[in-house]
């Protein structure tokens, strides 16, 4: 095996937190090929506390930058782990990549097709590697209901998704945390929660069904609040908290995604797959499809708990399968997305899920955005390819992409 892979961290908010999680378990499963060597983030109060909890998990202390291009210059870093907000995804990871370092980027890998784009090139002239950090599929449930529905077939072909999960949120209290705050704005996030844990979703539809052709949607905003931004000022809240959309699959299947956080009274939370011999319920109530399991009921009224399909694919893992999906015995999903990026950088092979994969699977997302727009059906590839781009034209614009 050759030498640790020593790694950057830029962003220290709270999904590096959850990749600060992900690393400690792969230490305590045995698996020690990394070192958290350096970080970067403009809060310095922040960082610092990051590094403390690096030194403590750890025990060794990294070294602190206040920006991406101070962490390529001065460090001795190979790989960096970006987790910075939808607007930085670019800014943060092409100065690292020019310097020769191998990438991370939190989904959705770039603010636009664009910006991902962007990133693309600068990777492909240094011939280095950009994995996204995609962890929904990775985990144990997500790989089992897989299994269950496109290889033991167990309830049959795949015809309808039904998803709707309908609420409400108190945003003027849900974004006093800055967490929060920049998802609240398009020049920040690129779009709600369709771009932000919709990017989980739309990975897990392309995973278990594959090509998505079209998307039709609406999108709707019912809150009436400023945001006061640290990086752009007070603004209104200028993104979807209501959605309706139809997913239509090169397979055939068709998938219908309808939330909001804008629904007071009886809320809903349900997701259903129906096939030609039964339906799996998702025991999850957030927009994760299969991240907790699924329970099913085929067409003679048989019911399957997750607990015995589990069991099931468990039992026809070949040991070779077992260790390439859950090495070292990891099955926690933050903690593979992190092995498999190590991984890739120490043996230089493609990551499972890179910016690529992920360009195809964010413009599942921005197929809604784009549709809304201009009020008829988008094709996904017509956004991958950057034929249409209305939605994302004054994102490009502000940011000079």
């Amino acid at each position: 095996m050759s030498d640790k892979v020593r790694l950057g961290i830029i962003g220290t908010g709270g999904i590096a937190g959850s990749h600060l999680g992900g690393y400690k378990a792969l230490v305590d499963a045995g698996y020690t090929q990394f070192e958290i060597a350096a970080l970067a983030d403009v809060n310095d109060e922040q960082r610092a506390r990051f590094a403390a909890k690096v030194e403590e998990l750890f025990g060794n202390t990294p070294a602190q930058f206040r920006s991406a291009e101070e962490l390529a210059e001065m460090s001795d870093v190979v790989a960096v782990d970006i987790c910075t907000p939808h607007a930085f995804h670019h800014t943060a990871a092409i100065p690292c990549l020019e310097a020769g370092l191998d990438v991370m980027v939190e989904k959705p890998c770039g603010i636009t097709i664009k910006a991902t784009d962007r990133i693309l090139q600068a990777a492909a002239k240094k011939n280095r590697i950009v994995a996204v950090a995609e962890q929904v599929r990775r985990g144990i449930k997500s790989r089992c209901m897989s299994w269950a529905v496109n290889e033991a077939k167990m309830i049959g072909d795949p015809r309808f998704l039904s998803v709707m999960g309908l609420g409400t949120w108190d945003f003027a209290e849900v974004t006093k945390s800055y967490a929060m705050q920049w998802r609240m704005l398009k020049l920040l996030t690129g779009g709600g929660m369709i771009f932000d844990a919709g990017a989980h979703f739309a990975d897990m539809m392309y995973y278990l069904f594959g090509d998505v052709v079209d998307v039709y949607a609406w999108l709707g905003c019912f809150q009436d609040i400023t945001i006061n931004s640290t990086e752009l000022g007070p603004r209104p809240m200028d993104v979807e908290d209501t959605w309706t959309s139809v997913i239509r699959f090169k397979s055939g299947m068709v998938a219908n995604w309808t939330w909001s956080f804008a629904a007071p009274g009886e809320p809903v939370a349900a997701q259903i797959l129906y096939g030609s011999g039964g339906s799996a319920h998702d025991r999850g109530g957030w927009m994760h499809t299969f991240q907790n399991g699924a329970d099913l009921t085929l067409a003679d009224g048989t019911k399957k708990s997750y607990e015995e399909i589990e069991k099931e694919y468990r039992a026809q893992l070949s040991p070779e399968t077992r260790e390439a999906l859950f090495p070292y015995g990891v099955e926690n999903d933050f903690a593979l997305e992190c092995w498999d990026f190590i991984d890739s950088v120490q043996k230089r092979r493609k990551p499972e899920i890179d910016a690529e994969t992920t360009k195809w699977t964010k413009s599942i997302c921005l197929a809604a955005y784009e549709s809304s727009v201009c009020g008829k059906p988008v094709t996904v590839r017509d956004v991958h390819d950057g034929k249409v781009s209305a939605y994302q034209d004054p994102i490009n614009e502000y940011w000079g992409i």
